[in-house]
């Protein structure tokens, strides 16, 4: 029998020292002869305080140990913590050295134009320099009018980048701040990473966010990981596909590496970075061609109910089967579509055409099977370099999760969403779970690896500069006033956010405010890659970093350097130096950008909330103050803020109104529980929390800065700081967006009467009264009785099979942006609406033939500025690295530990070279491919410097999302000079710097 006595109930009663052997009189006085001494030396605590790790999006829990002065003495993983159990990756063992770190920033450091070194200044003196500069900039690049003569209101001499290592508070607030400023080149490091996925989940299902939690992968029978290594990438939640495992669910790999994850694997193919779509195409033909053969296997009430397969297309729509590889409409000067074919059909009482017998022609199942046609077999092994016996094992696995009481589910990360193609791939994988009927089900969804703690965080709540918290879209010129506005979203969200930001000064007399918003022009990008051109354009002329290290982070990353050696100003915060706030130390740059680098508190020296990957909102509390003279970025902002408010009072010219009316009530140190109340919403008459978006109004009386979290801080308390072990997939844990719901589109997991498709694993059922298991999003109920389908937020809630997205409505392969073969399927070698920059150079294959993608390790986290400056984990990944199969090291003359120089387009790195078996050759079209992998967390800070591997990435974009091609690129591989492979004692030795 399993003891119910857990290990962290035993060292709560035992005090956890000499504790340990009274418990239970099992020390009973010193024996005699024997002289008494104490045998347990760890560091006595008296405080656990919990928190959420701020490295990647899964949402692992652990636990602060504080002594009686306050001092953090030990961390651990939290056993309590659905997502990790206890567990602890290598980053989340060292977290202790977050704080207990003599590299950490304490004082605000300054550089002045020119100078040569730092120089340690006051926070007072230092937001009032910061306010007079965003001032200065702001007035001298204020654009009241465009071009076109339209009231735009909005400033282009500032950027803000970053903001994925922030708490929700402080990423609501930052919105908030910049909105008023005027400031429309904004965004954060989910542009770099997850922005492709999300644009594909939310024009498929309604959200921008993945469906299922990470605990509820355990109940999946086949696990198709696409790349996304979760072994390396997400080790806790790993944890849950060995439970799926261990309950006999298969586990497939298909990466360009044999990874972590692909040992483990009862399946690995190897397939190359950029082949993703064609894979996947592959099987969608595999499944449409099985369901017309055998359709009992497969779940057609889904598949005809709740998707588009049914609906009928514009008879002039063409897709790239007949055009060559492109769709109907495409414009070769703007490189843009004209969608207005792509509609539906619709009958003369205009209803859309709907066939259910999936057999007209031109709906959306039979456009599918003719878009796939051509995804055959030979055809994928041929554009992949897999063989066709692995990738068929993998079509008949997967395919057989398309019956009502099995479920599959598809993880991918960076590797699926860094394309030319990003958003597209994603769409793939979406397209293949509906006809299979795996979204809204227990053990299906698409699982998404977000690399930054809070990047779903950061999304929500508006920092990008396309979209406000809650998903809004943001005003462009078009935009006149308030109900074109709200007409994009609704009128109750529009009003109800305006009214929190606006407070008294927001009105219907006044469209709540509107005036006061800046607008976007739209044909004009304010991504994160465009900001950096237009730093270096000299257009720009101050920047913050909030957390984030562009140096490292970007494409092209040398370019990022140079943008920013152009600036007048750059405000950076962190906990350490980083390469952007120290780039002006870089060999070679001649700078006279001021740098205000301001020390931030680490993750647990504050308390706010953090949303991981799947939509937990989980609180985090703060256990030690902050080192030195750290401050949390909600300080940070909202003091700045109001030196801007002081700077601006009894102005009117340049909308500073915008500003001076801004309700901004909180202290210069805000409470995260107040602001995370007014990101919940109330009624501004009583100030009572509202519980539901049913509660919202369009006339003003209701506040709400995000409809997405509406519930998570009601009069009840902060449920984001629930700790219950209780309810329907750890409902009683944290809050999940929206409406606590776990399992998005849950209601596709029942037939139209409400009844569970799979009984021995239902997610909702209906009972004649109500809904039981999982919460269900609106107060609805079976589509028997309400017509409402279970996919809110789509055309007519149902998911769309088709949709149309800027570069077509279904998926389309072609190669990457820099490829060394043909595309195979079409004549059409590149996306053609991919966004490539002006000046942005494209490398041959002739002059750099190997492909080359880039890879995160367990031990260091993205911009690498954190790890770095971390000993233990510099102790076990210390130097920059390139993995290099056996076959193009023999071919190089390169050993293991060789220095190999890596050459793009956009410049070089030089690394120790990983020779090793996890990588071999393709053969692509009877062409030997070679592929190298490289990390791309190092830079010239910290105390483990490296080359960054971002400098060799290109630009070019997905034209959904602006997400640049870091996964697959070209370059060439020259051996530099020998190196050796560093012994390995097995003693371990203490990094003292």
């Amino acid at each position: 029998m399993r003891s119910q006595f857990s290990r962290r109930d035993f060292l709560k009663i035992s005090g956890g020292t000499a504790g340990l052997f009274a418990t239970a009189g099992l020390f009973r006085g010193p024996i005699k002869g024997v002289e008494p001494k104490m045998v347990d030396t760890r560091p006595r605590w008296v405080k656990e305080t919990t928190t959420i790790c701020p490295f990647d999006a899964s949402g692992c829990g652990f636990i602060c140990y504080t002594d009686s002065a306050g001092n953090l003495t030990n961390m651990e993983g939290d056993p309590d913590n659905p997502v990790n159990r206890g567990s602890a990756c290598s980053k989340g063992a060292s977290l202790i050295q977050l704080h207990n770190n003599k590299h950490r920033l304490e004082k605000v450091l300054y550089r002045a134009a020119g100078a040569n070194d730092w120089e340690e200044k006051s926070w007072d003196w230092a937001i009032g320099e910061i306010a007079k500069k965003v001032k200065t900039s702001r007035n001298n690049g204020f654009v009241a009018k465009n071009a076109a003569g339209k009231t735009v209101n909005r400033t282009e001499a500032i950027a803000s980048l970053g903001g994925a290592t922030l708490d929700n508070e402080e990423c609501y607030l930052l919105s908030k701040m910049l909105r008023a400023l005027g400031i429309v080149y904004l965004d954060s490091q989910a542009r770099l990473s997850t922005a492709s996925g999300m644009e594909a989940l939310a024009a498929s299902f309604g959200q921008n966010a993945m469906n299922n939690s990470w605990t509820d992968v355990s109940n999946a029978n086949v696990i198709l990981d696409m790349g996304g290594n979760p072994a390396e990438n997400y080790p806790a939640c790993f944890s849950h596909l060995g439970e799926a495992m261990g309950k006999g669910a298969e586990l497939i790999s298909v990466d360009c590496r044999l990874t972590r994850t692909a040992a483990k694997a009862g399946t690995f193919v190897a397939a190359r970075s950029g082949s993703e779509i064609a894979f996947t195409g592959g099987l969608i033909k595999y499944v449409i061609a099985d369901i017309e053969a055998h359709p009992a296997n497969y779940n057609l009430t889904y598949i005809t109910e709740y998707t588009t397969a049914g609906m009928v297309v514009n008879s002039n729509f063409k897709g790239p089967a007949d055009l060559g590889g492109m769709f109907t409409g495409y414009n070769s000067a703007s490189h843009s579509y004209d969608q207005s074919n792509w509609s539906f059909a619709k009958a003369s009482n205009g209803e859309p055409v709907i066939d259910k017998t999936l057999t007209n022609p031109n709906c959306v199942f039979q456009l599918l099977k003719k878009q796939y046609a051509r995804y055959t077999p030979e055809m994928v092994a041929a554009t992949c370099g897999c063989s066709q016996a692995d990738f068929a094992k993998v079509c008949a696995s997967f395919a057989a999760t398309g019956k009502a009481d099995k479920a599959g589910a598809i993880i991918y990360a960076m590797s699926s969403t860094q394309h030319t193609s990003g958003a597209q791939t994603v769409r793939a994988y979406a397209i293949l779970q509906m006809l299979l009927g795996n979204i809204g089900v227990s053990g299906g969804g698409l699982f998404a690896l977000g690399g930054e703690s809070n990047v779903q965080g950061a999304a929500d709540n508006g920092v990008s500069w396309n979209k406000l918290p809650g998903y809004l879209s943001a005003p462009t010129e078009d935009d006149t006033n308030f109900a074109a506005f709200a007409a994009k979203s609704s009128e109750q969200n529009a009003a109800s956010l305006l009214k929190a930001w606006y407070g008294s000064n927001a009105s219907s007399s006044n469209g709540f405010g509107f005036s006061f918003l800046p607008k976007t022009d739209l044909n004009t990008n304010y991504s994160y890659v465009n900001a950096i051109k237009q730093m270096a354009a000299g257009k720009i002329k101050g920047a913050f970093a909030w957390g984030a290290n562009p140096v490292v982070e970007s494409s092209a990353a040398g370019q990022a350097i140079q943008a920013l050696a152009k600036l007048d100003w750059l405000v950076v915060t962190d906990m350490f130096e980083s390469e952007t706030a120290a780039f002006w130390k870089k060999e070679g740059i001649s700078s006279q950008t001021e740098v205000f680098l301001l020390p931030a508190a680490c993750s647990y020296e504050k308390e706010g909330s953090v949303t991981n990957a799947d939509r937990w909102v989980q609180w985090r509390n703060k256990a030690v103050n902050a080192v030195g003279e750290a401050k949390s970025e909600l300080e940070i902002i909202s003091s700045l803020l109001s030196r801007l408010q002081s700077l601006y009072q009894g102005e009117s010219a340049l909308n500073a109104e915008a500003i001076t009316k801004l309700s901004w009530t909180y202290s210069t140190n805000p409470s995260a529980a107040d602001v995370a109340k007014e990101m919940n919403g109330y009624q501004v008459s009583s100030m009572q929390q509202i519980d539901s978006p049913e509660d919202l109004k369009s006339d003003g009386t209701v506040a709400c800065g995000n409809n997405l979290y509406i519930g998570s801080f009601t009069d009840s308390g902060n449920k984001m700081a629930r700790r219950e072990q209780t309810g329907a997939f750890h409902a009683g844990w944290a809050w999940s967006w929206p409406m606590n719901v776990r399992i998005l589109n849950n209601r596709a997991s029942v037939d139209l009467s409400g009844q569970p498709f799979n009984a021995a694993k239902p997610v909702v059922s209906w009972n004649g009264m109500g809904w039981t298991g999982d919460a269900v999003d609106g107060k609805v109920g079976p589509v028997n009785q309400s017509g409402e389908l279970p996919f809110k937020g789509t055309s007519g809630n149902t998911a769309q099979l088709f949709a149309a997205m800027v570069d077509g409505p279904m998926p389309e392969h072609y190669e990457p942006w820099e490829s060394p073969v043909d595309n195979a399927l079409s004549g059409t070698q590149n996306n053609p609406t991919a966004m490539v920059f002006e000046g942005d150079t494209k490398g041959s294959a002739g002059e750099y033939p190997v492909i080359c993608t880039t890879i995160r390790t367990v031990e260091h986290s993205l911009g690498g500025q954190l790890t770095r400056n971390m000993p233990f984990l510099v102790e076990l990944a210390p130097a920059a690295y390139v993995e290099i199969s056996e076959q193009l090291a023999s071919e190089k003359g390169i050993k293991a530990g060789d220095i190999v120089k890596l050459t793009s387009a956009r410049g070089s790195v030089s690394v120790a070279a990983a020779v090793t078996k996890r990588l071999k050759p393709f053969s692509i079209g009877g062409k030997t491919v070679h592929q190298v992998a490289i990390p791309y967390h190092w830079g010239f800070m910290g105390i483990a410097q490296g080359d960054s591997a971002n400098t060799l990435a290109p630009n070019t974009a997905d034209s959904n999302s602006s997400t640049p091609e870091f996964k697959a690129f070209l370059v060439k591989v020259e051996k530099e000079a020998d190196g050796t492979v560093p012994t390995i004692t097995g003693r371990y030795t203490v990094l003292e710097d």
